[in-house]
């Protein structure tokens, strides 16, 4: 230490007691000072006294760490500062260079001060002001002041506050003397020596405010201040703060007033720390009561909870005793909470209603996966009762697993369910025996078609209906009418009945009766379609509407025979009488005359014959012979036919006629006639006019294997293949509209199928067709019995 002193440029002097320092002292810059104890703090104290002029500088260098530093021994020995051994040389030496400027910046003003200011009353009045502190308890602003107010008595200066940081400023919380008038005034911290102090945790000090660049000296001559001392307040090794003193005289403290300050400054952070420290723990204790209340309060909710909601709720242990349950559960045994802990199942439910539980609760804890299961559960009287249940593992405070259950009675729900069940079963068993098409359809999408619908359809499943709408099942001109019917109607009411057009899988239509009611399927609200197959109703109707049109045509076409007839009769007779007239004039006339005279008569008498076999075949056809059936020779109703439309065909084809010699049919001959006519007037439509010569007709019979086979040709336009199957539907036609009804050939197929035979068509586009009629011939045996 003497070696590195002297390559610093000191004189040193050394001493091994405290007593020999003395006389070496004197003249002397500085003092180091080893203490070691208590009893050398004193003997320092003693030798150095604040009286004392010069007074060198004191540095005591302490052995040990910080926490052992001897702070009352220090303060008692009025040291300057001091250093923890071992120190480096460097941190020596700018200490020592520090205290010996400040000496000397020091040594001009004779520092002079009330009594109080000794070390030893100053230890006393610290000692009294940590009691005071104490005495006023936790409040911060009262502490704060009690300890600016002691310091400004201590260090006999003009004023003292305490100031502490807020953000980027600082507030004056305790202001004394000259600063009174102050409290609650904010700085920015970098712009005094307060705030700097604060920034850097440093201890500041100013022997002269006009001289110092870290002072703002307008600040300072407004308030009087000459020189000042400021020492950082620390609370947990963080700096809060900062007291000051400050006297209105230059050079007016000196460093017993710094060393009183600084642990004045110690105090308030040490009673700051407890107060913080208080604070968390009281914020603590409160926020522990909040929680407390708050707990208390959620378990008195949640046992009203659970004893209000209809929840079967419990928790049994790994053994399967009862630890816990709510009062629904108990009161579904007829029993209290209280009766029931400890019980297990076995003591509660039927041996294989427990043993059931058992296994199901064993296979939760195991997989530790919750398990939502409907269990059946009797009640005390005996009755079923079905518990919806969710089962989960949790665990107690020491980390057992227990097992939790909440179940809910949906004994009601099952039943209903069950009965729903039922009723839908005996609604599907309905529908789908209905003779009528029925469709179930929500919001625009079809659910269901019964076996009725698919046939109706022409569908062999309802796979390929699915997803679809109705509407699409329909004729694209009746879509409007039945969508006014599928209009969501009022629960239980059925709408109006509206005839609208099907269009089945293989092209042909359908009409039928659509009505529509709001009905549940499958639990939900659903659209319930009827639709009654009137097709053939219609298809009667329109036979009923031709036949009862021809029935007026027939008695008109006989009362027209018969009224044609009678004249005839005469015509006839008279020409009889003028050929035989002709043959008494020979002698009489010239033979050319009467040759020219008979040939007119002939012709004449072939015309009027050809009238009254008009008049015959007219008769024939319009006759009305019901259902009697007689043995009718074909070939006689093939000439009747070909009469009655020889004067349209001559114009369009020529007609050959094959007819083989066959057997009888059993038939009305009204009603053949009526067929083969039909046949012929479509033979002729086929046909151009004007071509007789290009075109024809031809008309064949024949026996064939006990059948009479007829057999209508032509050479027209033909029928399309798409079209083909369909020629025999009613109302279908290919004519233009006005020039047919589509009811012919329907009706020869019902007349050809009535009197138990078949008629077929082979056509080609642009090489005709050929319908071909199969009737039974009448067999000789029967005709001989």
């Amino acid at each position: 230490m003497s070696r590195l002193l002297t390559e610093w440029g000191h004189e040193v002097r050394h001493a091994v007691e405290v007593g020999q320092a003395g006389a070496l002292s004197h003249g002397v810059d500085g003092v180091l000072v080893v203490v070691v104890g208590p009893e050398v703090a004193a003997n320092i104290a003693a030798l150095f006294t604040s009286e004392m002029r010069p007074r060198p500088f004191l540095l005591a260098l302490v052995p040990g760490s910080a926490e052992q530093v001897p702070m009352d021994a220090l303060l008692a020995s009025a040291v300057d500062d001091f250093l923890t051994m071992p120190v480096e040389p460097v941190q020596l030496r700018l200490r020592l260079e520090w205290l010996s400027r400040r000496r000397r910046a020091g040594m001009q003003t004779l520092l002079e001060g009330p009594a109080s200011r000794g070390a030893v009353e100053r230890l006393s009045a610290i000692i009294q002001t940590q009691s005071d502190v104490v005495s006023a308890g936790l409040e911060l602003d009262k502490v704060m002041w009690i300890i600016a107010e002691r310091a400004r008595q201590l260090c006999g200066a003009a004023g003292s506050a305490v100031a502490l940081a807020d953000g980027d400023e600082l507030v004056y919380r305790a202001t004394t003397g000259q600063h009174i008038g102050h409290l609650g005034f904010r700085l920015k911290l970098a712009h005094s020596i307060t705030g700097m102090s604060i920034l850097r945790g440093e201890v500041l000090h100013t022997r002269d405010t006009e001289n110092d660049p870290r002072v703002n000296v307008s600040a300072t001559r407004t308030t009087g201040i000459g020189s000042m001392i400021v020492v950082p307040v620390q609370r947990a090794g963080t700096t809060v703060g900062a007291i000051n003193i400050t006297y209105e005289r230059p050079n007016a403290y000196d460093d017993l007033d710094v060393r009183t300050l600084e642990l004045m400054g110690r105090l308030l952070g040490a009673a700051m720390s407890n107060a913080a420290e208080f604070e968390s723990k009281r914020t603590v204790v409160s926020e522990l009561a909040a929680a407390l209340e708050a707990l208390q309060k959620n378990q008195h909710l949640f046992h009203s909870f659970m004893s209000q909601c209809p929840v079967l709720a419990l928790v049994k242990d790994a053994e399967g005793r009862r630890v816990w349950m709510n009062e629904p559960y108990a009161r579904f045994f007829h029993r209290s909470v209280e009766s029931m802990l400890g019980l297990t199942d076995a003591e509660l439910l039927p041996p294989a209603a427990a043993e059931r539980m058992r296994q199901e609760d064993l296979a939760t804890l195991s997989t530790g996966k919750p398990r939502n299961c409907v269990q059946m559960i009797p009640s005390p009287d005996g009755t079923i009762h079905h518990w919806l249940s969710h089962k989960f593992v949790l665990s107690d405070a020491a980390g057992r697993p227990l097992l939790g259950a909440m179940a809910i009675d949906i004994t009601a729900r099952i039943v209903a369910e069950e009965a729903l069940r039922r009723s839908e079963e005996s609604f599907r068993a309905l529908i789908e025996g209905l003779p009528e098409a029925i469709f179930v359809h929500r919001e625009d999408r079809l659910l269901y078609v019964n076996p009725a619908g698919l046939a109706f359809l022409d569908q062999r499943s309802a796979e390929g209906l699915a997803g679809m709408s109705l509407l699409e099942l329909i004729h694209p001109e009746d879509r409007r009418a039945a969508a006014s019917v599928l209009e969501s109607p009022a629960a239980g009411s059925r709408t109006s009945i509206r005839e609208v057009r099907f269009l089945r899988a293989c092209g042909q239509v359908r009409t039928a009766e659509l009505s529509a009611m709001q009905l549940l399927f499958g639990g939900e609200s659903a659209t319930v379609v009827s639709a009654r197959d009137i097709t053939e109703r219609k298809q009667m109707q329109a036979r009923l509407l031709l036949a009862d049109r021809l029935s007026s045509v027939g008695t008109l076409a006989a009362g027209v025979a018969h009224e044609i007839n009678n004249p005839l009769a005469f015509v006839l007779s008279n020409l009889s009488f003028l050929e035989e007239e002709c043959q008494l004039l020979a002698r009489d006339v010239p033979r050319e005359r009467l040759r020219e005279m008979e040939d007119v008569l002939r012709e004449t008498r072939q015309g009027a014959e050809r009238v009254r076999h008009i008049v015959r075949d007219l008769r024939t056809l319009s006759r009305d012979e019901g259902d009697h059936l007689s043995e009718v020779d074909v070939c006689g109703v093939i000439e009747s036919s070909l009469g009655l439309v020889r004067n349209e065909l001559r114009h369009r084809a020529r007609v050959v006629k094959d007819l083989e010699p066959v057997p009888k049919v059993r038939a009305s001959e009204g009603r053949l006639g009526q067929v083969l006519l039909n046949l012929l007037i479509n033979a002729l439509h086929a046909l151009p006019s004007g071509q007789p010569n290009q075109n024809e007709v031809r008309v064949r019979v024949r026996a064939l294997g006990g059948q009479v086979i007829i057999e209508v040709r032509d050479t027209g336009c033909g029928i399309a293949p798409e079209v083909r199957d369909r020629i025999f539907d009613p109302f279908f036609t290919t004519k233009p509209v006005g020039m047919g009804t589509g009811l012919g050939l329907s009706i020869c197929h019902g007349i050809v199928t009535s009197l138990g035979g078949e008629i077929s068509v082979e056509s080609e586009l642009g090489r005709g067709s050929a319908f071909r009629i199969s009737l039974p011939a009448v067999v000789q045996e029967a005709r001989t019995a």
